[in-house]
């Protein structure tokens, strides 16, 4: 065999040989020859370095891909992300749209000054307790009445004026008025209390946090049943069994229903056993324009027995 077909042939098996995949006889052929040969072992050092760059090179482009797979996945996820973002800031501001509507509705009833509210609440007695407020240019009156079948009982019945120092409290059944003072007589103679209005939530109608607020805690929905228009149906989505439940007037902003549900338990005498469980529902009617100078009008008191009370004592005693 020449030495020159030698080479060649040497140099064909050269990758066979750098991966390692001859077999015994053509490995032990390929080092012998390449003890005698400069030229081979050249060959050899080229083979190995072409194969060192394209393994570097492969490696690059494997790298080059996962980086751009990697990047696309984060694009990906940032894109999931940005519609997640752009769902909610809708839902979010469909949110704040309503109950920013509800707030206004309700400023606008609240300075009316001139409506009737009526609140409505079954007692456990086969009773019903009905608080009527009548409120004209800054004059308030509230009276409290429950009905049964048999009769209605006018518990008591309160004057109250805009900013005034004191309130008359008239007891029919006990012959009595009460004259209240105090500083707590002149909180409750600030407007909104003498309004007794009943609207989304405390805090301030205008209250922007309140909205805010309001707007992410609250699920809302419009319903019709019952009082035959659209209303708005308001619970608290954080809380699993929604015991708690609002309708609010489209129109006005004000509190149509609260709903407390199995709020109210009554036992038998003398032990823990639950005999009556019932959900405490509070219904609330307004009537605009229709209170007239004598229905806020304090009558006459000659007839009743007088009695001053200084409600700040009674808080303290309270407390």
């Amino acid at each position: 065999m020449e030495k020159k077909t030698e080479c060649e042939i040497v140099q064909d098996l050269l990758i066979g040989y750098v991966d390692d995949v001859l077999k015994e006889e053509s490995k032990k052929l390929v080092e012998k020859h390449l003890l005698e040969c400069e030229l081979c072992q050249k060959k050899l050092k080229e083979l190995k370095a072409d194969l060192t760059e394209n393994e570097e090179n492969q490696k690059k482009e494997i790298d080059y891909l996962k980086k751009i797979r990697r990047k696309s996945r984060i694009k990906a996820i940032l894109m999931a992300i940005g519609i997640l973002v752009v769902i909610f800031a809708i839902w979010y501001l469909r949110q704040f749209i309503i109950v920013q509507k509800i707030a206004s509705n309700a400023e606008k009833s609240l300075q009316s000054n001139n409506f009737y509210k009526e609140t409505r609440q079954i007692l456990s007695d086969n009773k019903v307790s009905v608080e009527k407020t009548y409120y004209k240019d800054g004059k308030c009156k509230v009276v409290w009445e429950i009905y049964s079948d048999e009769e209605k009982e006018t518990n008591y019945i309160k004057y109250g004026s805009k900013d005034a120092e004191q309130n008359i409290t008239i007891l029919p059944n006990e012959n009595k008025v009460n004259i209240e003072t105090g500083e707590f007589v002149k909180i409750m103679n600030q407007e909104w209390n003498l309004k007794n209005a009943s609207y989304l939530y405390n805090g301030g109608i205008t209250g922007v946090i309140a909205k805010l607020g309001t707007a992410f805690r609250m699920s809302i929905h419009t319903d019709t049943r019952q009082i035959g228009r659209e209303y708005y149906v308001v619970t608290n989505r954080f809380e699993n069994d929604k015991m708690w439940e609002t309708w609010i007037d489209k129109e006005t902003g004000l509190t149509l229903k609260t709903i407390n549900r199995n709020s109210v338990r009554n036992f038998i005498a003398g032990t823990d056993i639950v005999k009556e469980e019932r959900d405490l529902v509070q219904e609330y009617q307004y009537k605009f324009d229709v209170v007239t100078d004598k229905d806020v009008e304090v009558p006459d008191l000659s007839n009743y027995e007088k009695q001053y009370v200084n409600l700040d004592d009674n808080i303290g005693e309270e407390g």
